[in-house]
């Protein structure tokens, strides 16, 4: 397989997606066929019925929504190879026939699959935006990829108060992140760093004040309470799960206040 003199691959490069762009999130059904076809895709090229260069582009995009997809149900990716170059180089290294390499893919596929319809028997936790790969966030997000995870495998009642644990855990995180987003003005006493609650509404009262904001000042205060009962309280499937996806909402609103200028008082007052 004759690699081209570089032209092409310059020319794709200017109308490859984006990176920046965020996943479009897939039902499972839409997850299983996606995988399907990215499976066939690194077949045809494996066996000699496409060429890499001519699927390149397609396939990176492809690839990124099934891994964005995957890490959004706390899975690993089904592939290891971002680009088709890099099966290309596998398989020319590793795997000398065809069939080793259909055998190779079935396998990776499988197991895939296998998790896919073990997350569809046990609930999933949803994460609106698991490919966010800003530093700021690597720590949280890198937790919330865990919980989501420790949620899907969970079946006893210490296994649910280690999700009340986890979640505990990522609030705390979060709290410290909000003491390095500068919301203390000058002048002003910060609250102590593990104290998650005063760092909320310290948030909450720049960023979400005013009486329009009073039920969701509700929400995000409430999910603490449901963590701490979580953890130690005799609690069930219904309980893990309410306190492991309504954290993972609090992190993903608070990325949003936080990306925002305070507001002010909708009270009406000036």
């Amino acid at each position: 397989m004759r690699h081209d003199d570089g032209v092409s691959d310059q020319i794709d490069s200017i109308f490859a997606p984006n990176p920046e762009d965020p996943p479009s999130g897939l039902t499972l059904a839409e997850l299983r066929a996606l995988l399907q076809r990215v499976a066939n895709m690194i077949v045809a090229v494996g066996t000699g019925k496409a060429r890499v260069q001519d699927v390149s582009v397609e396939y990176k995009k492809l690839v990124r929504q099934l891994n964005a997809n995957f890490k959004q149900l706390g899975l690993s990716d089904p592939f290891p190879w971002r680009e088709m170059w890099d099966w290309y180089g596998f398989y020319s290294q590793e795997l000398g026939t065809y069939r080793e390499r259909r055998e190779h893919v079935a396998g990776l596929a499988k197991a895939a699959l296998g998790w896919l319809n073990e997350a569809e028997n046990t609930g999933v936790v949803h994460d609106p935006t698991p490919d966010d790969d800003d530093p700021t966030w690597e720590r949280v997000n890198a937790r919330v990829a865990g919980l989501i995870a420790r949620y899907g495998s969970a079946q006893t009642l210490d296994d649910w108060q280690d999700v009340g644990r986890r979640s505990r855990e990522i609030l705390v995180d979060l709290g410290k992140l909000l003491a390095q987003s500068g919301l203390v003005t000058a002048g002003a006493k910060a609250p102590k760093l593990a104290d998650a609650k005063a760092w909320f509404d310290l948030m909450l009262a720049q960023r979400a004040s005013g009486s329009s904001k009073a039920e969701f000042r509700a929400v995000m205060r409430a999910t603490w309470e449901l963590a701490q009962k979580v953890t130690h309280g005799d609690i069930d499937d219904v309980d893990a799960f309410a306190a492991a996806q309504a954290t993972v909402l609090v992190v993903r609103t608070t990325q949003k206040l936080l990306a925002i200028e305070p507001l002010p008082d909708t009270d009406g007052r000036p």
